[in-house]
């Protein structure tokens, strides 16, 4: 296939990609007709272009773990450049890629000399024709590097530029600014409360329950410390924590009625809660349902 159609090639997949998005069943042939004429770009902007070969799976392999490993490399130019990683960036990424490799292998094409006629690509030197049986017209062949050079460079050139892209964005990753944490309340029970497995028994006049309220990355805060029963707000105090404190409320749970229900307990401040069930006093049996 000619440099020029393997171009259009890559290039119609790659743009029937982005609307693809999101359909398994055709993004993933389109996928590997952009990677598989990437790659090949790749060993034509090297190597130069391809010869008769004996084995033609080993070319199409190359191509292929080619254009594999240019997708982490562009997904690496992204991250280091402060763009997010995302399908349609790498598409796009990836046309970029393939129209600059694609232009380079066409300029080539018209100022590399070709090699001698019925001399096959990548031979030594003494088994290409004799000098006196090369036509006059015939310019003499001025690559420098073999061919299995020339393609073990284009294998080894993505894989070296994504380490080198990897090393530098992980350390723009440690050494760049992060944004500052978001600040945060929390509650939870304390001491023997924390411990209890079972409903807790209020007993007449009540029960006090120790609750530890956190307040992390904020500054001096007032916030609604709420108590509910069943569902039901059964008391609210708006209380001031400092920065970076740790602090202890002891909630009173007023005394229940009388009529064997399970209720739920809650203590929130702000968004965050913490739990428990309580029963009626002893000597009235608690029915394992909640009540209203």
């Amino acid at each position: 296939m000619t440099t020029l159609r393997l171009l259009l090639l890559g290039g119609t997949a790659l743009a029937a990609l982005i609307p693809a998005t999101g359909r398994p069943w055709a993004a993933l042939p389109l996928t590997a007709v952009a990677l598989g004429a990437l790659g090949e770009l790749w060993l034509r902007a090297l190597p130069g272009a391809p010869g008769p070969s004996p084995f033609p799976a080993v070319r199409a392999g190359l191509a292929a773990l080619t254009g594999l490993v240019t997708v982490p490399l562009i997904a690496l130019l992204l991250h280091a450049s402060g763009l997010p990683v995302r399908a349609v960036a790498l598409v796009l990424g990836a046309a970029v890629l393939t129209v600059l490799l694609g232009v380079f292998v066409l300029v080539r094409e018209r100022v590399t000399v070709l090699p001698l006629p019925g001399a096959p690509v990548g031979l030594p030197a003494q088994r290409r024709p004799h000098p006196v049986d090369r036509p006059a017209s015939t310019a003499p062949d001025r690559r420098i590097l073999p061919g299995p050079v020339r393609t073990g460079l284009a294998v080894t050139l993505p894989v070296v530029l994504a380490l080198g892209v990897a090393v530098v964005a992980l350390r723009a990753l440690r050494t760049g600014p992060r944004p500052a944490e978001p600040g945060y309340l929390s509650v939870a029970l304390k001491g023997w409360a924390s411990r209890v497995g079972h409903p807790l028994i209020v007993p007449a006049g009540g029960l006090r329950v120790p609750v530890l309220v956190t307040s992390a990355g904020l500054p001096v805060t007032t916030a609604m410390v709420r108590l509910r029963v069943g569902g039901v707000v059964v008391a609210a105090q708006p209380v001031t924590f400092g920065a970076d404190t740790v602090r202890t409320l002891d909630i009173r749970v007023p005394e229940l009625p009388a009529d064997g229900c399970l209720r739920p307990v809650s203590v929130s401040v702000g968004t965050s809660s913490a739990g428990f069930y309580a029963a009626t006093r002893p000597g009235v049996r608690v029915q394992r349902r909640i009540a209203c």
